[in-house]
């Protein structure tokens, strides 16, 4: 078997492995920090989406009353306070910028107005979700749910529930008109080329929804640090969705590589070297045999 096929094989056997822990682990994920209780009971924003397509439910203990909670959720939006969570993803996505800069807010700003209903959350790349309810220390109700229950102890139940049919699709109708020219691109592709739709549905299963998973979990727990007093710029997010996020770009970066070195044209020979052409601005990969049989990773600039 030539070094190629072994390359290929070795990113198929892997990519598969991930595909199958990632479909043993989507059950939980929906539920992360849930009970089962609370991730089938009825909340509010439910009758929405009577029928959804994609429903997760999290939660998260936070050791402080919803007195101080609800103040973080008021204040959430792309040039408002942020969202909390990894910020490098949303200024990587559409060049989020927050009230301090670039990152979400550590602290409450009384100069943000809260949100009431009615009102639109700016969620980046000219897309915008509208205020449904917003009932103090209850209830929250936008693109998604929160719902703040009180403990014992002045202890409060942080819970976030999404429900729609998928996420880049809902995304794309909530662009407005006055957005940038990709974020139009994308609505007019949705709304106007069929089977765009149905495509998006498996980059929903396999991108977006571990992505909302990263993004919402960091988002819970640094509302839980912030309110309790703890925040640091330390991640505290679930570790398995770090590993797969990071884990799935490796194996699609490797894949590119290997798909440009077949496409891109056949090996040639350079200073007695087996060469595979490499990306525009990237070295050759090359392979030169010693003497004693043993190939050596070279790499030249031709």
């Amino acid at each position: 078997m030539s070094i190629r096929r072994k390359l290929y094989s070795l990113a198929g056997g892997a990519l598969a492995a991930e595909v199958v822990a990632y479909l043993l682990w989507r059950p939980t994920m929906l539920r992360w920090g849930a009970t089962a209780e609370e991730a089938s009971e009825p909340l509010p924003g439910d009758d929405r989406t009577p029928h959804p397509r994609v429903q997760s439910t999290r939660a998260v203990t936070i050791d402080a009353p919803p007195e101080q909670v609800w103040p973080w959720l008021m204040q959430m939006g792309i040039g408002r306070a942020g969202f909390y969570t990894h910020d490098w993803v949303e200024r990587l996505m559409f060049r989020a910028r927050y009230v301090e800069g670039k990152h979400s807010a550590t602290r409450i700003h009384p100069e943000i107005p809260p949100l009431r209903a009615g009102d639109t959350v700016p969620m980046g790349a000219g897309a915008f979700a509208t205020v449904s309810e917003a009932e103090p220390y209850p209830h929250l109700v936008a693109q998604e749910t929160y719902v703040l229950r009180p403990l014992a102890g002045n202890k409060t139940r942080l819970i976030a529930r999404y429900r729609g049919a998928g996420f880049v699709s809902p995304a794309a109708h909530a662009i407005r008109p006055d957005a940038g020219r990709l974020p139009r691109l994308l609505r007019f592709a949705v709304l106007h080329i069929p089977g765009v739709d149905l495509a998006l549905r498996g980059f929903d299963l396999s991108v977006s929804d571990p992505l909302h998973h990263y993004m919402e979990t960091g988002m819970l727990t640094a509302i839980k640090a912030r309110a309790e007093g703890k925040y640091s710029h330390a991640s505290n997010t679930d570790p398995a969705a770090a590993v797969i996020i990071r884990s799935g770009y490796t194996l699609l970066a490797f894949g590119g590589r290997r798909l440009w070195a077949a496409t891109a044209g056949a090996s040639f020979r350079h200073h007695g070297a087996l060469c595979i052409p490499g990306p525009p601005g990237r070295p050759n990969r090359c392979r030169a045999r010693r003497p004693r049989g043993r190939l050596d990773r070279v790499r030249y600039r031709a």
